[in-house]
C-alpha cells in the first residue's frame, strides 16, 4: 500500500508579491559586485585597485579593452557606463554573443572583449546571486504590506460537433484564456502606488499613468514567491534552497480597478484588480523566463528572464490608522451638515456636523481588448473612456441645514480631500504632522444622499459622490494622489513610476527626482552610488 508524502500548507506568512515595471521589456540590469564596493573611494589607481576591479580582454583587431568591475565602466573609445543597463538574460550580451570561456560574462561582451580575458577581478563577476552579495540587480519591486492575493485563469473552449454524432469531436480555443489576479494592501506612504504604475505627484491625474500605450505598452508582470509551510518568506532568501521555492508569474497585467475604504476601527486598505494574459509556474527565483506574451504576434516571450530581489519588511511607517484621517467634503450634502476643513477633534467647526465612520474611493478602469485575424491574443487593451470614479461616504447625522433639491438640479461641484497623516503620538497641534497620503476628488458633483433612522440606532447619511476623468492630460478634474514617500527632492522633481529609458533601469522614472531626501534615504544616492541596495 502507497502512502503520499505529507501535504505543505501555505499560508500568508510563507509569500510575497512582486510587479515588474514593464511586461515585455528587460527585467535584469547590471550592478557592480558589491563585495568591491569598499574600495571605490580610491582617488587614484592603485595597485590594491587594479587587482580587485580590473579585467582587460582584446576585442575587435586585438584592441585592448579595460572594464572597471567596481565602477562598472569600460569598453571601446572610453569608459562607458554600463550601471543599469538592462540585459535579457545572462547567457549572452545585448548583442546576441553567446557567453563562453573566452569572455565569461555577460557585460563584457558588450564592453567589446572577444578574447583574452583576464584579471582577478573576474572572480568577483561569478557571483550572480544578488542575495549573495552578485551583480545583476532586479528591476522587479516587491510590494509592500499585502493582505491577500487570489488568482485565476479560466478557458473559453467552443465545441466542435457534427450530424450524426452525439459528442463532441474537440473543444477549440477561440479566444485568449482569461488570467485574473487581485489583492489589498494597508495604505502606507504612496510606494506601492507608484510601483504599480499611478502618478502620485498631486500634480496629474492619479490614473493617468494607465490611460494610454505609451504609458503602460503592455502592462506589467506580478510574481508571488511561495517558501516552503513554516519558513517566513523575509528570511528564505538565505533559509530554504531554490529548489524549494516556488515563483507563481502573471504576465501583461492590466489594472482594471483600484479602490481605497478606510472605516472606524479598521486600517486604510487599498484593492487592485488585474487583469493579464498568461500564467505561469516556475521552481526558482533566479534567471527564470518572464511570463510575457508579445502581444504582435501571440508569442510566448522566452528570451528574457526575471529575478526577485530578497524579500523585505519594509521601511517608513508601519501601517496609517482610522484615527489619522480627516476628510473634507465641503459640506457638499443637500441636507446633512459635513466637516469643512482639517481641524481635528471637537471645535468650533466641528459644531453640529456629520461624523463619518466610513469611506469607499473606487476607480474602475474597463478595457477593451483590440483583436485582429492571426492573433489569438489581443494586441491592445485600451480603457474605456471616459472613467467615472466614485466616492461614498458613511456618516452619523448630528445636525441638518437647509437645502432645496430644484437648487441642486442647477448643478455645482465640490472639491473634496480625504488627508491621511502619518501615525504620531498626541501632540499640542496634530495637524503638523506629515501626510502619508492624499487624495484629492475634484469637481464632484453629488449623486445620492440616503437617511436611515431607526429606535436603538444612530441617524445616519450615505452620500454617493463622483468625478467623471475624460484623459490623463485633464487638469483639475478627478482624481489626484500624493504620498509621503513620494517627496519632492532638493530638485524640485517628484518620483514616478520605474521605467527603462535608453537601455538604463530607472527606478524612479525618466522624470524621477535626483537629489534630495526621503523616508527611505537619499535619492542621489540610491541612484548614482551602487553600493546602495538596488
Amino acid at each position: 500500500m502507497s502512502t503520499l508524502p505529507p501535504r505543505n500548507r501555505v499560508i500568508y506568512q510563507s509569500e510575497a508579491l512582486f510587479i515588474s515595471p514593464d511586461a515585455t521589456g528587460k527585467h535584469i540590469y547590471y550592478m557592480p559586485p558589491k563585495s568591491v564596493s569598499s574600495i571605490t573611494g580610491a582617488t587614484t589607481r592603485n595597485p590594491d585597485y587594479n587587482n580587485q576591479c580590473m579585467v582587460s580582454g582584446s576585442g575587435a583587431g586585438g584592441a585592448l579593452i579595460e572594464f572597471d568591475a567596481c565602477m562598472g565602466t569600460g569598453g571601446i573609445g572610453g569608459p562607458v557606463d554600463f550601471k543599469y543597463r538592462g540585459f535579457a538574460c545572462t547567457g549572452k550580451g545585448n548583442g546576441g554573443t553567446a557567453v563562453t570561456s573566452a569572455v565569461p560574462h555577460a557585460v563584457l561582451l558588450d564592453a567589446g572583449m572577444l578574447s583574452g580575458v583576464s584579471g582577478s577581478a573576474l572572480a568577483k563577476l561569478a557571483n550572480v546571486n544578488q542575495a549573495d552579495g552578485g551583480e545583476w540587480g532586479t528591476a522587479v519591486e516587491q510590494l509592500k504590506r499585502v493582505q491577500n492575493a487570489n488568482y485565476s485563469f479560466t478557458i473559453n473552449r467552443q465545441d466542435i460537433n457534427q450530424f450524426g454524432h452525439l459528442g463532441r469531436l474537440d473543444a477549440v480555443v477561440l479566444e485568449a484564456p482569461t488570467v485574473s489576479l487581485d489583492f489589498s494592501y494597508y495604505l502606507t506612504d504612496g510606494e506601492n502606488e507608484r510601483l504599480l504604475g499611478f502618478v502620485t505627484n498631486g500634480q496629474f491625474q492619479n490614473l493617468s499613468g494607465h490611460m494610454t500605450r505609451e504609458q503602460n505598452n503592455y502592462g506589467n508582470n506580478y510574481m508571488i514567491l511561495t517558501v516552503p509551510e513554516g519558513r517566513d518568506a523575509l528570511k528564505g532568501d538565505i533559509q530554504v534552497p531554490e529548489n524549494q521555492k516556488t515563483v507563481i508569474s502573471l504576465g501583461n497585467g492590466y489594472v482594471t480597478d483600484y479602490s481605497v475604504e478606510a472605516s472606524v476601527g479598521a486600517f486604510p486598505t487599498a484593492s487592485v484588480t488585474v487583469e493579464g494574459m498568461n500564467i505561469k509556474s516556475d521552481i526558482g527565483t533566479d534567471f527564470t523566463t518572464i511570463p510575457a506574451i508579445d502581444p504582435q504576434d501571440g508569442s510566448q516571450i522566452c528570451e528574457k528572464c526575471f529575478s526577485l530581489p530578497p524579500v523585505d519588511s519594509g521601511y517608513g511607517v508601519s501601517v496609517l490608522k482610522p484615527g489619522d484621517i480627516t476628510i473634507d467634503l465641503s459640506d457638499a450634502g443637500l441636507i446633512s451638515k459635513q466637516i469643512s476643513g482639517r481641524t481635528l477633534g471637537y471645535g468650533a467647526e466641528d459644531a453640529g456636523s456629520a461624523h463619518i465612520q466610513s469611506f469607499t474611493l473606487s476607480t474602475p478602469m474597463g478595457r477593451t481588448a483590440l483583436q485582429r485575424l492571426g492573433n489569438t491574443y489581443s494586441f491592445a487593451k485600451e480603457v474605456d473612456f471616459p472613467v467615472t470614479a466614485t466616492l461614498s461616504v458613511n456618516a452619523l447625522v448630528a445636525d441638518l441645514k437647509s437645502g432645496n433639491l430644484v437648487d441642486l438640479v442647477c448643478g455645482g461641484t465640490y472639491e473634496m480631500q480625504v488627508r491621511i497623516q502619518n501615525p504620531q503620538c498626541v501632540t499640542c497641534d496634530p495637524n503638523s504632522a506629515a501626510d502619508g497620503m492624499v487624495i484629492d476628488f475634484k469637481r464632484a458633483v453629488l449623486d445620492s444622499e440616503s437617511f436611515s433612522s431607526a429606535i436603538g440606532d444612530n441617524k445616519t447619511v450615505d452620500l454617493t459622490f463622483s468625478t467623471q476623468i475624460g484623459g490623463p492630460e485633464e487638469v483639475g478634474v478627478g482624481v489626484f494622489v500624493s504620498g509621503y514617500e513620494n517627496d519632492t527632492g532638493a530638485d524640485g522633481l517628484f518620483k514616478s513610476s520605474p521605467d527603462w529609458k535608453t537601455g538604463y533601469y530607472r527606478r524612479y522614472g525618466k522624470i524621477g527626482s535626483t537629489g534630495g531626501s526621503s523616508a527611505r534615504g537619499s535619492w542621489s544616492t540610491e541612484l548614482y552610488d551602487h553600493t546602495a541596495k538596488p
